[in-house]
């Protein structure tokens, strides 16, 4: 299917359905906000701590928690309900490899910047605007393989709850599979939302609560389409 299409089917999926998935975005929103609130503004490590947990813990769960969620509402004609969002523990665990993964990719390549943009600096006579432009743009080439892996990856919360038989390394190698040839149509898929962020900003953000599921859908049936041509394409 075409983005094009893509983003018609998931129109008509959410037409005179969108209470429960605005719903299910809002708790959401507010128990982020809620716990980076307490995390940024807490005087107290200990609730620091305890809350900056929490809000990683609410970005795993939720990872899985949505792609199950929205899968239920593509297969049964926006018939999801909240329980849709409760996954079993095997995918919330594989979830969790993912995210300690990501995470370890992340701080190697934060390390591989900073010693670069640090050599860069320390071995030059002076900071000049020329080599602080080269800085960026090698920070921007550096972060192409992240944006990269980010697509390639991009399926596997749908493999984990669709797929639970499948372990983190096997659901990993499957997402890689079927984003061979298909990481642009992703990534071309995100940019056509830009149009409808930037309006939201205009409601105060109050508009996310009905582009989040829009976008979670349209990604949502992606990820059917491609599983559907894999699975024939494995015949």
């Amino acid at each position: 299917m075409t983005r094009v299409e893509l983003k018609q089917l998931s129109k008509s999926q959410l037409k005179g359905n969108w209470k429960t998935p605005v719903l299910v975005m809002l708790v959401y929103t507010i128990a982020t906000m809620a716990l980076s609130f307490m995390s940024e503004f807490s005087s107290s490590m200990g609730i620091y701590l305890i809350s900056t947990i929490f809000l990683i813990g609410l970005a795993i769960w939720f990872s899985v928690g949505f792609a199950n969620f929205f899968l239920r509402f593509s297969e049964t004609d926006g018939k999801a309900k909240f329980d849709d969002l409760l996954v079993s523990k095997k995918s919330i665990l594989k979830s969790l490899g993912l995210f300690a993964l990501m995470f370890v990719i992340g701080i190697v390549l934060g390390i591989i910047i900073v010693f670069a943009t640090s050599s860069m600096i320390v071995f030059s006579e002076s900071v000049s605007t020329g080599m602080i432009v080269g800085v960026l743009i090698f920070a921007i080439v550096l972060s192409i393989p992240i944006v990269i892996l980010e697509l390639a990856l991009a399926m596997t919360p749908y493999i984990f709850v669709d797929k639970e038989e499948l372990g983190l390394i096997d659901s990993i190698k499957l997402s890689i599979k079927m984003m061979k040839g298909n990481k642009w149509s992703l990534f071309v898929i995100n940019l056509s939302f830009i149009g409808w962020a930037l309006l939201c900003i205009l409601t105060l953000g109050i508009g996310y609560l009905w582009l989040g599921p829009y976008i979670q859908l349209t990604i949502t049936n992606f990820y059917i389409d491609l599983d559907n041509n894999f699975k024939e394409i494995s015949i």
